[in-house]
């Protein structure tokens, strides 16, 4: 099986299937869900920061918020800055913030923003690292993701992004084995993280399984039905299959 015939076109729907992940995986209620303020809460100095948010800036960030689960991530922004004004170490808002440009695709807003939460917090809050981790993977500085994430997995082990962005990071370092353990568990965290399955699909092309990327494969598209240039890379998969198959049969005695 000649997985070499895959790799520039799956690697330009990963590339995509990852910026989709961005506005899936990085929504304000998703992961204040896997990692939320009770988790940070261990270290004094965020738990000093929660009591000064619950007076100071807190009307702004809840409509910037919920303006940003609701998925108008354009309009929430003007209401987490004038939230980071009232209180300028409102590291929620940052995180926030961060998520919504990060939204909007604007990168290196989304990175500033998910610094600041990091510093405020002195690495106590896991999910602006993580997002933050996003954006060096979509930057391919894999390494300094790796790591990063690595970090923030100690402080929310249970997070499905977390995990799935580290095995984005392995994958573009090349170490197979790693990365597919971890995408295997960030589906074990969240079954319907489409975009794991096709991750984890083109580390099996990539490992020349043609069979379990065919099988990731079916199951990204049992969620994502609409995706026609995943379909047609299925496809692709199985006419390859099929000629080998028929290759080995014609030379059997």
């Amino acid at each position: 099986m000649n997985a070499s015939r895959f790799p520039i076109r799956s690697h330009q729907i990963l590339a995509a299937a990852i910026l989709i992940a961005h506005a899936t995986l990085f929504s304000a209620s998703v992961c204040r869900g896997q990692t939320n303020s009770h988790a940070a809460a261990s270290s004094d100095l965020v738990s000093v920061q929660e009591l000064k948010m619950a007076s100071r800036g807190r009307a702004a960030f809840d409509k910037g918020s919920k303006m940003l689960e609701k998925g108008d991530a354009a309009h929430s922004i003007a209401y987490l800055e004038q939230a980071i004004a009232q209180y300028p170490e409102h590291y929620m808002a940052y995180y926030d913030l961060g998520v919504a440009h990060l939204r909007l695709a604007h990168q290196a807003e989304a990175e500033q923003a998910f610094q600041k939460a990091i510093d405020l917090t002195k690495g106590n809050f896991a999910a602006p690292q993580f997002g933050l981790g996003a954006i060096l993977c979509q930057k391919a500085a894999f390494s300094q993701a790796e790591m990063l994430l690595q970090r923030a997995l100690e402080l929310e082990p249970g997070s499905a992004p977390g995990k799935f962005y580290l095995a984005f990071a392995q994958f573009g370092l090349h170490r197979l084995i790693e990365a597919e353990r971890n995408v295997e568990q960030a589906l074990l965290r969240n079954a319907n993280l489409s975009q794991a399955y096709f991750l984890l699909a083109r580390i099996h092309i990539r490992q020349r399984n043609l069979p379990a990327a065919f099988r990731d494969l079916e199951s990204y598209l049992k969620l994502e039905p609409h995706q026609e240039q995943v379909r047609s890379l299925a496809e692709q998969i199985q006419s390859e299959m099929q000629q080998s198959t028929g290759i080995i049969a014609a030379t059997r005695p």
